[in-house]
């Protein structure tokens, strides 16, 4: 979209002679005053421009429409509406037409323009959200007044951002319906196209305040990794986040549901890089019997720290015996790693980190093969969804002072994983309607 080069000469000089006559008033007296005073003019003439276009569009509707019902509708009165934009409010004026066959009262510019008077606009609706998911509603409102010059409520910034929240949760569930279809699956396979060579997955977990107690945050990532051209290290790309509060079984259907929007379940390989805990696996296992099941490099090396601070009183003890052990994991040697974790089983204080490393080491060395893995040039670690957990649960749901309700929690919290999604489900979230 562009103007013409004679009508942005012809706007910038009429502005320009209004910030110079402001100059010679005194009114303007530096360069903040300037910039701050266009900023503010230039609003004020936007919200005016966006009003008479909407005004323009009315006029072209004429004096009779068609109705939803397919009957013709007369015009018979026009009103004012305001709608919050990224300028501000905007005031127009829009017709309203009685319907001769249902009786209805319509307004087909708001409906057609997605406009809801007293409401916020798409574009700034959109915006809200962003600000939403990224910080605390009151510092999202006091950044939008500087940002935009506009004044807005906290509880304004927490709607928009949990209907962007509710949107996706609208989607996920239509996910979940058509994944538990047997005649879409079916359709699905004549037409599913092209399939991943090589996918990720990564499941965890993050406690978050719902009112006095804490709830698991559960997320998932679904990723592919790739090599940095000129450099040694790999990256995750095509990032999906999704999460929710709710019970293994119920987090399943999303967990499926989400993996065969990713084609998951026709990847050549699929890989599985997540914790120890137990239902997790038993997800992965029912939904994705074929993928390559992979314990995080990260979280195995954990366990032998407690061990170490606990066995020997130097720290270059402690250092030599980690590091020998991690090496016998880092090379898939898990029967020598427990075994060296079983002798301290009986130690007045390394007894119960003992314990817990054996347990570990010993219900996931299958998925422990660490040198076959690099063989095969996977990743081993679930820094994505680690990351996922970091920044939905620590950095947006347990802020100082968060306190949440359940429904507003898990709205905010899918919202900040769709932002998360590179941001390109916030652009398709906008355009959908909320089911009511």
């Amino acid at each position: 979209m562009d103007f013409s080069t004679k009508a942005k000469e012809a706007i910038s000089m009429v502005v320009a002679e209004e910030m110079s006559r402001l100059i010679k008033a005194e009114e303007i007296q530096d360069i903040e005053g300037l910039e701050n005073g266009l900023r503010e003019k230039l609003k004020e003439v936007g919200g005016q421009a966006y009003g008479k276009v909407l005004e323009r569009e009315d006029d072209k509707l004429g004096v009779r429409v068609r109705c939803e019902c397919g009957a013709q509708a007369r015009r018979i009165a026009k009103r004012e509406g305001q709608v919050l934009s990224v300028i501000g409010w905007v005031s127009y004026r829009r017709s309203y037409y009685g319907c001769s066959g249902c009786g209805e009262k319509v307004n087909p510019l708001d409906r057609e323009w997605d406009l809801h008077p007293g409401e916020v606009s798409p574009v700034m609706g959109k915006l809200l959200a962003i600000a939403g998911v990224d910080i605390a509603f009151e510092k999202a409102r006091r950044k939008i007044k500087e940002y935009l010059l506009v004044e807005v409520s906290d509880n304004t910034i927490r709607k928009q951002t949990q209907r962007m929240g509710n949107k996706q949760a609208q989607l996920e569930g239509q996910w979940i319906r058509e994944s538990e279809d047997a005649a879409w699956l079916q359709e699905r396979e004549r037409t599913i196209g092209e399939v991943p060579d090589r996918l990720y997955g990564s499941i965890d977990g993050a406690q978050v305040p719902i009112g006095e107690e804490w709830r698991e945050l559960k997320s998932l990532s679904w990723y592919r990794v790739a090599e940095v051209y000129g450099q040694e290290w790999h990256q995750a790309q095509e990032i999906s986040y999704h999460c929710d509060i709710a019970p293994a079984q119920e987090f399943g259907r999303l967990f499926w549901a989400t993996g065969v929007q990713r084609r998951a379940d026709k990847a050549q390989e699929l890989i599985f890089v997540c914790d120890g805990a137990v239902w997790i696996w038993k997800l992965i296992a029912h939904d994705f019997p074929q993928a390559i099941q992979i314990v995080d490099w990260y979280h195995a090396v954990e366990y032998l720290t407690p061990i170490a601070e606990a066995v020997f009183s130097q720290e270059d003890q402690r250092q030599e015996w980690r590091q020998k052990v991690k090496d016998w994991l880092w090379h898939g040697r898990i029967r020598k790693v427990i075994q060296a974790c079983q002798q301290y089983r009986d130690h007045p204080l390394a007894a119960e980190a003992a314990q817990r490393a054996v347990t570990y080491y010993t219900n996931n060395q299958q998925r422990m093969d660490y040198a076959y893995y690099r063989q095969k040039g996977y990743w081993i670690g679930s820094g994505t969804v680690e990351s996922a957990c970091k920044q939905i649960a620590t950095a947006r749901l347990k802020i100082s002072g968060a306190r949440w309700t359940l429904s507003g929690a898990i709205a905010t919290a899918k919202a900040r994983a769709a932002w998360l999604s590179h941001g390109d489900s916030f652009d398709i979230l906008s355009r959908l309607p909320l089911a009511v």
